[in-house]
């Protein structure tokens, strides 16, 4: 009897480890297989001199061709990294005032332009003269907004080194020199694939393509590698492009470099560490069939501020209609109050006021109530003794 006990113990404990050897088997493959289905994000590769996007305006600059991608660039990047970018001392490859001029010429452009970037349409020309120009020195992933018919269009694309773009005083890439299309910094999503289509070059490689951070502080000034000849620049980025460049001396220059040793970049500065892929404002591309920018914006167009006639929203100052009750829990204003009639209780010092300000309450007699008598208890009085008449 304990013999066949034993042998159906034997075969339940055999199936039981079965069973979770083919659990951990189909867990092991499922996740296999989800993994190499991860999902794909397509990027249009767009070379220097083109424009894939609805263009925004006429070209306010020029890019330069024939800029190789080093293959260091593939990875992240802060934007007020030492060679990042490059620029040529006295050329800044953009016009800032053509771009102001090209968008001003057309007012729905501007409030467009305005509403992507954040700002007021009347704002453009003091937003645009604190921008900086440089040229970009990798493959760089970015989201462009362009304008057809009065509606704006987006797309994610990698714009090929040499790109000339301009950038804000955080360093990062904020419109594209040759059409005016803002463009936002952007990376593949965490898990997804990115996928690239359009005409490519011989030096493009998806491992080779650069994500930009948008650094947290403004830059007073940004290192760059000279253009013209190997070294490092020093652009200020205070001053737009209105800007003094300082050429570094070797021993000025920083201990990190991005992509050192390509192009004009100095041999020899270690790469700075790299940083996580979250680029500040940065948008995957959009779904299509919406008309709006992904990004919401913190200050409107001065086109779009004033609501159309007959809306219904009151104006500021209005009181609300009457039947209307405030929230539970509010307070009403102090000048609002109504005074209320003096209570039992001492009233509280107001703040800000000297304690001597406080004068005492004179206290107020109190009538003295009649103590109800007690009654006096009856002492016995002493019975006098009866004479006895005489006896006769």
């Amino acid at each position: 009897m304990s013999s066949n006990s034993w042998r159906l113990t034997s075969r339940r404990a055999l199936l039981i480890i079965g069973l979770i050897v083919i659990i951990v088997v189909v867990a092991v493959f499922a996740i296999i297989y989800t993994s190499q289905k991860a999902e794909a994000v397509e990027y249009r590769r767009e070379p220097v001199g083109t424009n894939s996007v609805p263009a925004f305006t006429r070209p306010v600059g020029t890019d330069q061709r024939n800029v190789a991608s080093p293959s260091s660039g593939g990875r992240t990047f802060q934007s007020n990294t030492p060679g990042l970018y490059a620029g040529t001392p006295g050329q800044a490859p953009c016009d800032g005032q053509a771009l102001t001029a090209e968008l001003q010429a057309d007012p729905r452009k501007a409030a467009a332009w305005s509403q992507i970037q954040g700002i007021r349409s009347a704002d453009i020309p003091n937003y645009v003269g604190q921008l900086s120009s440089v040229t970009l020195r990798s493959d760089t992933y970015v989201t462009s907004y362009g304008f057809r018919s009065g509606e704006v269009t987006w797309d994610g694309l990698v714009l090929q080194a040499g790109t000339a773009v301009f950038i804000d005083k955080r360093g990062a890439p904020v419109a594209k020199c040759n059409c005016g299309n803002p463009v936002k910094v952007t990376a593949p999503p965490q898990g997804a694939q990115a996928t690239f289509s359009g005409p490519t070059w011989s030096s493009f490689s998806s491992n080779s393509v650069t994500v930009v951070n948008r650094s947290p502080t403004v830059i007073k000034n940004i290192i760059v590698v000279n253009a013209e000849r190997k070294g490092l620049v020093q652009q200020p980025l205070e001053g737009g492009d209105k800007t003094v460049f300082i050429l570094l001396r070797p021993d000025q220059y920083p201990s990190r470099c991005a992509m050192s040793g390509v192009g004009n970049a100095p041999t020899g500065i270690p790469a700075p560490p790299d940083v996580a892929k979250k680029p500040s404002g940065s948008t995957t591309t959009p779904p299509g069939g919406t008309t709006t920018p992904p990004e919401s914006t913190t200050t409107s167009p001065e086109d779009t501020t004033t609501p159309p006639e007959g809306t219904t929203t009151p104006p500021e100052g209005t009181t609300p209609p009457e039947g209307t009750t405030p929230p539970e829990g509010t307070t009403p204003p102090p000048e609002e109050t109504t005074p209320q009639p003096p209570s039992d209780q001492p009233s509280q010092q107001p703040p800000g006021q000297p304690e001597q300000s406080q004068q005492p309450q004179p206290e107020q007699p109190q009538p003295q109530q009649p103590q109800p008598q007690q009654p006096q208890p009856q002492q016995p009085q002493p019975q006098q003794p009866q004479e006895q008449p005489p006896a006769s």
